[in-house]
């Protein structure tokens, strides 16, 4: 597999969208609203001009379950967050990520 590199530096916001069965009685992101938290982000940054250089995906599990809310990683910087799901939320976060873009 070769590496392709891409002609401008790339930031990433990962939201855990993980949806645990509730009968486990173990919180999870997906059923506090990340998949809306993360649509939203999505809308926002391309709204922005900003989809290409910032991309909003989903993940898994990061294994920071939060009783409400969401788990928001970025990439590089190799920060997480725990977040509520709201556009507030979401706007807080994109204002520290594209910061300087």
């Amino acid at each position: 597999m070769k590496p392709v590199k891409r002609p401008y530096e790339v930031r990433q916001l990962v939201v855990c969208t993980n949806a645990r069965d509730p009968a486990t009685g173990k919180a999870s992101c997906g059923m506090n609203g990340a998949e809306a938290m993360l649509g939203q982000l999505k809308k926002t940054l391309k709204e922005r001009g900003l989809k290409g250089r910032v991309i909003a995906t989903k993940s898994g599990c990061l294994d920071v379950c939060p009783d409400r809310g969401c788990i928001v990683g970025f990439h590089p910087e190799g920060e997480f967050f725990h977040e509520e799901c709201t556009p507030e939320a979401g706007e807080r976060l994109l204002a520290r990520l594209t910061e300087g873009l």
